[in-house]
Order: structure tokens, then C-alpha cells, then sequence
């Protein structure tokens, strides 16, 4: 029996010795790793707070990886409003300083810039990263900007912003050049001054007159007409009259004429006839001067951006019907639609990014945002209007035509592009902030990980040791047990 017993013990020693050598492995392990367990059951009841831990990390990398992805765009939006916002100022301050000097007898050298600018404001609302356009809305495979040649000139079967320009031009202007007004009279020394198309050309606001004996009427009426009658006592030498006249494109110019004895009048001015029929023939006759070259001048200009916005400011785009009295609307098969991407939501908020958990950030900017729009259309406008050497009015024009361009860059009471630039800013800003908090959080979940999968290097090597003394002691027992033999109880 005591054979037996031995043997068992013998058996029962072997099992712990495997034991402890499956202990020591383990903690080898710990000690190469540093991690506890290879296994979450290892972990006891710490396992839940590790799975916990691990899937937190796990979504704040996520988190982290679309913050670096949106900042990314969003930077290079910033970087390309920027450059943005620099034409418009250079277009602002051109308009204000440049003369008017036909470089090629078309166009000034301050139009051939805004032609240059153009090209590069198109080329910057096309730019695209990671194969994704950013100015065209959510719309991210479609080139969203026409490239500049279309835009101005069309093709054979669409009309680009020069036909459209010329196509208001003549118009507004009317056949005989005094901007869709015309004379009559309905008796002696009588002047009637009408329009004649409820849409283009002048129109009729308001007339101030000290002329003395004479008899001003209007503008009343549809459409609008005024009357000024000279039955009475002639007026005198230095009394004016005055026509407010508004344009196409919103604004107002003023026709001022004063009344001479000289004859002949100079500029601005009537002669005061023999009767009341003559003087009303010479107001006549220089009312219509002046009209013809207010035309030429003031109205051209606003005609030209009216056309750029009927262009730019609807999609489709609005043109002269075939009668020439009225608008209608462009179509895809015979105007150039200048831009392509997409217009719905809300212009600067298209895209919208997860950045946290329960926070989202929307962002972007449109091509066709009021303040990016405008910047191209006055680009493109300064760089389709030509004008003739030949043309006395055309000095008058252009300078017309860069006032209003310099004031719109102003963009006063409206959203600037600086805006735009400002906004994304801000938002730049709250995802930095944003992912600053994550990295934090990241950091502390991370640490209390480690803390809680770690294993202790020196409370290992205090196991190890007492671990190898243990083996040591039960390899000498087991070895003794296994050199014993039956023959010795014999």
C-alpha cells in the first residue's frame, strides 16, 4: 500500500510541477508583453472595462480620422477663398484708379486683368482634393464652373455673357439710341416725353424744374410719360430742369438741362426761343442730345450688369425674347449655364461631418454663393464689354461700368467673401478644439487601459523567482521519488 501511495503522490507532484511550469510561461509571457492575459477571460472582472476602454479608443480614432479629413478640405477652402477675396479687392481698387486707355482697341488693360482673373477664380472654384470638387455643393464628381471661354463666348448653339450683354444692350437702348423714350407733342410749345416698353431702357421717376411760366407734368401714367409745357411766360437764363431716370440695373442718373440766351447752347443747356414753340423745339432737340448720351453712357453700363446678373443670378439664365420687349428664360440647349454643381440647401452649409459623439459640424461654400458669384460675374463682366475708339461716350461707359463694379465688391449690406473665409474659420476652430478634447480623452482612456491590462514587471519577477525555487525543490522530490524501487523494500 505504500508503494501505491508513493506513486500517487509521485503523480500528484508531476501534476503541480506542470502546473507551475504553465504558471511560469505565463508569467514570461507577462514579463515579454506587459499585458496581463492574451484573453479577455483572463482578466476576470476587469474584462468589461477593457472592452469598454477598447471601444471607446476605437471611436475616437474614428472621430479623429474624419476631423483630419474635414480640416483638410476645410483648409484648403480657406486658403482658396483667401485668394478670392484678394481679386475682389484688386477688382474693387482697378475700378477705382483705372483709366481709360484701349491697350487693344477693344478693351482697357484693367479689363485684360479681370480676363486673367477669370481664368483663375474659375480655375479656383474647380479645384478639387481627394478627387472631390469643394466649391460645387454636394454635388462632389461634377466640375462645377464652365471654363472661361464658354462662359463669355458660348458655342454655336449656345449663347455665352457677351450675346446676353448685347442682346440687352440693344434692348435698352432702343433703335434710335435714347434708351426706349420718345417725343411728342400735343400742341404748340408742348414737349411729351414717353416710354415706350415697360421693361428695358429708361424709366421715368421724377422731374424737378425752376423753369418760371412753364408748366410741368408727371411722370405719370403706364407707360410713364411727362409733360412740360412752355405756353406761358418763357423762362429765364440759368433755370434748370431736372429728369430722374432709373436704370436696369437698379440705380439712378440724372438729365439736368439749363436754360441761355447764347445760341448756339453749349453742353447741358437750351436757348430760349423767340416763342414758346421755338423754346420748346431747342429743349427738344437738346433734351434729346442728352438722353441719347446718358444712353450711351450710364445706360449702357447698367444694361450690361443687368445682363450679367439676368446670367449669373438665374438658372436658367434670362434673355431678350424674339420681339425685344420682353424676358424669357434661357434653356440648357441654347445658353450657357454657367455653373453645374449642385444649389440645393443652403449655400456654405452642404457638407455636414460626425466629429464626436452627437456632434456634427456642417460647412463649404458654393460656387453660386452670393458673394463667390459675384466675384466671378464681375470678373467676367469687365472682361466680355468691348468698346469702340470711335464711340464719344464710351470713356463715360466704362467709368459707369467700374464704379458699379467697385461697389460691388464693397459688398455692402451682403455677405463678403471674407465672410465666407470667417465662417470657416470659426468652425475650423471648434473642430480643433474638438479634437484636442478627443486626444485628451483618448489619452486617459488609453492610460487607464494599460493600467488595467499591464501587468507589474517587478511583482512578475518577485512571482518568477519564488516561482523557480518552487520548481526547483519539486524537480529534486519528484526526482527522488522517481529513483525509489521495489527492491529496496525487499
Amino acid at each position: 500500500m505504500q508503494v501505491i501511495s508513493s506513486l500517487a503522490q509521485a503523480l500528484n507532484r508531476r501534476s503541480d510541477v506542470a502546473k507551475m511550469q504553465t504558471q511560469m510561461a505565463d508569467l514570461n509571457r507577462q514579463l515579454t508583453t506587459g499585458i496581463k492575459s492574451d484573453s479577455y477571460s483572463g482578466l476576470g472582472t476587469s474584462r468589461n472595462l477593457v472592452l469598454s476602454l477598447q471601444n471607446q479608443i476605437k471611436q475616437l480614432e474614428t472621430y479623429q480620422n474624419t476631423i483630419k479629413t474635414t480640416q483638410l478640405r476645410m483648409e484648403t477652402m480657406s486658403s482658396t477663398l483667401t485668394r478670392v477675396n484678394d481679386i475682389s479687392r484688386e477688382m474693387k481698387t482697378s475700378g477705382l484708379t483705372a483709366d481709360f486707355d484701349l491697350v487693344n482697341g477693344k478693351q482697357t488693360g484693367a479689363q485684360q486683368s479681370a480676363g486673367m482673373q477669370l481664368d483663375e477664380l474659375v480655375s479656383l472654384m474647380n479645384l478639387k482634393v481627394e478627387d472631390r470638387s469643394l466649391f460645387g455643393g454636394r454635388d462632389t464628381q461634377t466640375t462645377p464652373v464652365v471654363l472661361p471661354d464658354l462662359m463669355l463666348n458660348g458655342d454655336t448653339t449656345h449663347a455665352g455673357l457677351k450675346q446676353v450683354i448685347a442682346e440687352r444692350k440693344t434692348a435698352d437702348l432702343g433703335a434710335d439710341g435714347m434708351g426706349r423714350l420718345s417725343f411728342s407733342s400735343t400742341g404748340a410749345g408742348n414737349v411729351t416725353l414717353t416710354e415706350d416698353n415697360a421693361v428695358f431702357g429708361f424709366k421715368l421717376a421724377a422731374v424737378n424744374s425752376s423753369l418760371s411760366g412753364t408748366t410741368v407734368t408727371g411722370p405719370t401714367g403706364s407707360p410713364a410719360a411727362l409733360g412740360v409745357d412752355f405756353g406761358g411766360t418763357l423762362p429765364s437764363a440759368g433755370e434748370t430742369i431736372s429728369l430722374d431716370l432709373a436704370l436696369p440695373d437698379g440705380t439712378t442718373t440724372t438729365v439736368s438741362l439749363k436754360v441761355t440766351a447764347a445760341s448756339p447752347a453749349g453742353k447741358g443747356e437750351f436757348t430760349i426761343g423767340a416763342d414758346a414753340t421755338a423754346t420748346a423745339a431747342n429743349f427738344q432737340a437738346a433734351l434729346d442730345t442728352s438722353l441719347k448720351a446718358e444712353a450711351g453712357s450710364t445706360l449702357r453700363a447698367a444694361s450690361s450688369v443687368q445682363a450679367s446678373n439676368e446670367f449669373f443670378d438665374n438658372n436658367p439664365p434670362l434673355r431678350v425674347d424674339g420681339t425685344g420687349n420682353g424676358l424669357v428664360a434661357g434653356t440648357s440647349d441654347n445658353t450657357v449655364i454657367w455653373y453645374k454643381g449642385d444649389s440645393s440647401g443652403t449655400a456654405g452649409n452642404n457638407f455636414v461631418t460626425q466629429i464626436g459623439e452627437g456632434q456634427q459640424i456642417a460647412y463649404g461654400a458654393r460656387a453660386d454663393q452670393s458673394a463667390l458669384r459675384d466675384t466671378i460675374k464681375s470678373a467676367a463682366l469687365l472682361s466680355a464689354v468691348e468698346y469702340d475708339e470711335t464711340d464719344t461716350n464710351a470713356s463715360a461707359s466704362y467709368s459707369a461700368l467700374q464704379t458699379r463694379v467697385s461697389e460691388k465688391m464693397t459688398f455692402k449690406n451682403t455677405e463678403s467673401v471674407k465672410d465666407i473665409v470667417t465662417d470657416l474659420g470659426l468652425k475650423s476652430s471648434r473642430i480643433d478644439q474638438t479634437e484636442t478634447r478627443q486626444a485628451n480623452l483618448m489619452s486617459t482612456a488609453q492610460g487607464l487601459l494599460d493600467d488595467t491590462q499591464a501587468s507589474d514587471d517587478y511583482e512578475v519577477s518577485v512571482k518568477i523567482t519564488a516561482l523557480q525555487t518552487q520548481l526547483q525543490a519539486s524537480y529534486q522530490v519528484t526526482s527522488m521519488v522517481t529513483s525509489l524501487s521495489l527492491v529496496n523494500f525487499l
